[in-house]
């Protein structure tokens, strides 16, 4: 069982990780990069590096956390399917195009977002 405490606890986390890596350029061309609401983006194996030592369930709650869903149902989501119910609503939210503000993406070949 998680709760949303756990949750915004992780949040806080990974942001002190990944906040100072943010920019707008000076990736390498078609990197793998994730957008990650105003503050910019991150190259894929930093946003990688972020979430090592943190649960599984981690990753897809950050996205959705990022995207505006609550910490609330982020964890009832997970303690009634774990972490293949918050991967489904992930899922879910990209096919309703709800994911505008954390996501996975590439550079440019100008290595820009």
């Amino acid at each position: 069982m998680i709760t949303a405490k756990d949750i915004k606890d992780m949040v806080e986390r990974v942001d002190v990780k990944l906040t100072p890596k943010c920019r707008y350029e000076n990736f390498q061309p078609y990197e793998g990069i994730y957008r990650l609401g105003d503050y910019g983006y991150v190259a894929e194996t930093e946003y990688d590096a972020a979430f090592e030592g943190e649960p599984e369930w981690a990753r897809d709650a950050y996205m959705l956390e990022g995207n505006g869903v609550g910490c609330g149902k982020i964890a009832r989501l997970h303690n009634d399917g774990g972490v293949e119910a918050l991967s489904a609503y992930v899922s879910e939210r990209f096919d309703d195009d709800l994911m505008d503000d954390v996501f996975y993406t590439e550079a440019t070949e100008e290595g820009q977002c």
